[in-house]
This record gives structure tokens, sequence and C-alpha cells, in this order.
């Protein structure tokens, strides 16, 4: 389970890129946005439940990482901390350490790699919340 949550993020974490930068131009967009993939990501469980409990689960331990000032490092370590890399094969973990780098790159050319400045945290947290909040309606 814990290596689709790290897909998942992983797909967040890229597609988050225009999202994050939508946030402020478009905000009702980019909720819309999080909301469906965040929504079609659940249904696509066999218990969605359970993978719903189990992302919130994973939003709130990232979320209580990153600590009163993080970094773009800080983010990346917490998300790929939730990976259970043991228990993926040689070709997943190349796959998903790409992917995760990959995002990370993408993200620092919008917020830069140092400590995220306030507006840039607010878009962080925002696209957590509406992820957790999406994940919340799911009974």
């Amino acid at each position: 389970m814990k290596t689709l949550i790290a897909v998942m993020m992983t797909v967040f974490l890229m597609t988050g890129c225009t999202v994050i930068r939508k946030i402020e131009e478009s905000p009702m967009t980019a909720e819309l946005i999080t909301n469906q993939l965040t929504l079609r990501f659940i249904a696509g469980a066999d218990d969605p439940v359970e993978r719903a409990t189990k992302l919130r689960a994973t939003l709130d331990k990232i979320q209580g990482d990153m600590g009163a000032e993080y970094t773009l490092a800080d983010l990346d370590e917490a998300v790929r901390a939730e990976i259970d890399w043991q228990a993926l094969n040689a070709a997943d973990q190349e796959l998903l350490n790409f992917a995760l780098t990959k995002a990370r790159v993408a993200i620092a050319e919008l917020i830069g790699d140092g400590v995220v400045n306030p507006d840039e945290r607010y878009r962080v947290e925002t696209l957590i919340r509406w992820i957790d909040q999406a994940a919340q309606r799911v009974r």
C-alpha cells in the first residue's frame, strides 16, 4: 500500500507543479483538479475507504515531518520515508526514484530549493489540505 501511496504522491507532486501555479491564478480550477485526482486514485482501490484512510495518515505524517520551516529536500525526504523500498523490485525502485527526482526538480524551478518561503508554503499546504479534504469525504 505504501508503494501505491508513494506513486500517488509522485503524481501529485508532478501535477502539483501546475496546481501550485494555479492556486492563486485560479483556485477553483486547482482545487477541482486536485479533488478529481485524489478521488480517482482512491476509487481505483479494492478498498477505497482503507486507501483514503492510509492516504490521510500519510499526509499527516508528511506534514508533521515538515516542521515550522522546511526545504524542498525535507519534503522529498518525508515522502521517500513513506515508501517501502524493499517491497519494490529494482525496476520499480528506479522508476519511482526517477519520478520523485523529476518532481523535485520541477517544483524547485517553481519555488526554489532553499527554505520554502511563506507564499510557497501556503501553496504546498493548500495542495495537501485539498488532497486530505477529498480523501476525508470517502466513506
